[in-house]
C-alpha cells in the first residue's frame, strides 16, 4: 500500500540519518566500539538502546491505537 511504503521510505531515512548522525551503525559501535573500550561508542549504544526502548514500549502501542 500507499501507506505501506511510507513508512518504509520513511524508516530507511531515519536510519540513514542516525547512522551518519552518529558515526557509524548499531552494529559498529556496539560490537567494535566497545570492545575497543571507545568512550563514544558507549554513548552511542545507550542512545540506541534507550530510543529504542522508547519507541517500543512508548511509540509502538500509540502507533497500534490508531491504527
Amino acid at each position: 500500500t500507499v501507506r505501506g511504503l511510507f513508512f518504509f521510505v520513511f524508516g530507511g531515512l531515519l536510519v540513514g540519518f542516525g547512522t551518519r548522525w552518529a558515526g557509524g551503525c548499531t552494529s559498529g559501535h556496539a560490537i567494535m566500539g566497545l570492545s575497543n573500550l571507545q568512550w563514544p561508542s558507549l554513548i552511542a549504544t545507550l542512545a540506541f538502546m534507550v530510543g529504542g526502548f522508547a519507541g517500543t514500549w512508548l511509540l509502538l502501542p500509540l502507533a497500534l491505537r490508531l491504527l
